[in-house]
């Protein structure tokens, strides 16, 4: 038992870590425009007109890394698990989609995003899991 907790908490964790990993090469590959930002991140009428000028590369990018996170998290959840059961696979997933959908209700962000990023997470958990290897 303590070992499916475990696998569980490792895949949200390294998926956590790998969609950090790979925004943080979207954002060296395609930095954002210089000054978009707002000086003061808590007013939301001044994020609302900044996210509203981020290139669609940019969160096309954002989406990508989500796919790798819950990828990963699926491959490490099984991998450690070793009992290969899906629901392992889909609660890591969804742990990176509450955090996905967290991110997209705090930050402004188009309604093509709000659907590719939200379909990403389980399809891409369950993708990790077949990937992971099989125990006898």
């Amino acid at each position: 038992m303590i070992r499916i907790i475990l696998s569980v908490l490792a895949g949200v964790i390294v998926g956590g870590i790998v969609t950090g990993l790979l925004e943080a090469v979207g954002h060296l590959a395609m930095p954002l425009p210089e000054g978009l930002l707002p000086e003061d991140m808590s007013d939301a009428d001044a994020m609302r007109a900044a996210m509203a000028q981020v290139p669609d590369i940019n969160r096309l990018a954002v989406v990508a890394a989500w796919a790798g996170g819950a990828l990963a998290a699926g491959w490490v959840t099984s991998t450690v698990a070793r009992s290969h059961h899906l629901a392992l696979s889909m609660m890591a997933g969804g742990g990176l989609l509450f955090a996905g959908l967290s991110n997209l209700i705090f930050i402004p962000s188009p309604l093509w995003m709000w659907a590719a990023g939200l379909a990403v997470f389980l399809p891409m958990a369950w993708l990790g899991h077949r990937l992971a290897p099989k125990r006898g």
